[in-house]
């Protein structure tokens, strides 16, 4: 059976990799289609398509946009949709800069707690993209402020450690309805990790069109459960390996086995 990757980052946001790069891994493990799913940007989509069609993969338009609820990220595969939309641009702008604002806070309240970072040292691991926290655990690293990414996250950037910041609110149900607008639809990126039925019920009377049931995160019964929520509500099913580059995050790519038929179920949607 055919399989593809539809959970993928590039250096566009926080992957190490170009955009042709990722594309060149994915065809390297015999896949026949991906979609490039960067957070809150379109950037790097020019370049991958141009690269898959060099080399006869299928290439779905895609990218990871950000949500929040109080207390709580929720992250949307956005698929399909146009990525000129001046509508979506405008949201990609606005998190252009609350990005800066954010990992500018973090740098500010690590500095406070005696954490010598600077915000050159994240802007370089970023090579040109939006700073993530990613990012900035990186930099600690690569400053030799932390013994590993992990540990980054541990001590300061997650969610109630002291450098934390929220980004700029983001109702998931918005966030559903920005993509329609823009001629897509809207999958819950990961879903294993952070929600329950509960949750995800409510999402779909929200206008959710999908769920990412194959996912790294997502154990045996977290899939056995998803894939039934999926058959009774009739949405869409994506999957991807969130693949960040060598090292970086993620599964290899192809790691998830994601059925081609998922892709064209999305693409006919």
């Amino acid at each position: 059976m055919s399989r593809v990757d539809l959970h993928l980052h590039s250096q566009a946001s926080d992957g190490t990799l170009t955009p042709a790069e990722v594309v060149r891994a994915v065809a390297k493990q015999g896949l026949t289609g991906l979609s490039l799913t960067d957070h809150d940007t379109v950037v790097g989509l020019e370049e991958a398509g141009a690269e898959a069609s060099r080399l006869g993969l299928d290439f779905l338009v895609g990218a990871e946009l950000s949500a929040n609820e109080p207390g709580r990220s929720v992250h949307v595969l956005a698929y399909g949709f146009d990525p000129a939309h001046p509508e979506l641009l405008e949201f990609f702008e606005n998190f252009r800069i609350d990005r800066i604002r954010r990992a500018e806070k973090m740098v500010d309240s690590l500095n406070e707690h005696g954490v010598d970072l600077h915000m050159d040292a994240v802007m370089r691991e970023a090579v040109g993209g939006l700073p993530t926290r990613a990012h900035l655990g990186r930099a600690l690293v690569a400053e030799e402020l932390v013994p590993n990414i992990h540990a980054a996250f541990r001590m300061w950037l997650a969610r109630g450690k002291p450098a934390f910041v929220e980004k700029r609110p983001s109702p998931p149900a918005e966030v559903f309805a920005l993509v329609h607008r823009a001629g897509g639809v809207a999958v819950l990126a990961h879903p294993g990790r952070d929600y329950s039925e509960a949750d995800i019920q409510r999402y779909i009377q929200d206008g959710l069109d999908g769920i990412e049931i194959l996912h790294p995160a997502n154990g045996p019964s977290v899939r056995a459960t998803l894939g039934r929520i999926v058959r009774q509500a009739e949405l869409l099913r994506s999957g991807g390996s969130d693949w960040h580059g060598p090292g970086a995050g993620g599964g290899e790519p192809g790691s998830q086995r994601v059925p081609e038929s998922w892709m064209r179920a999305i693409e006919e949607h």
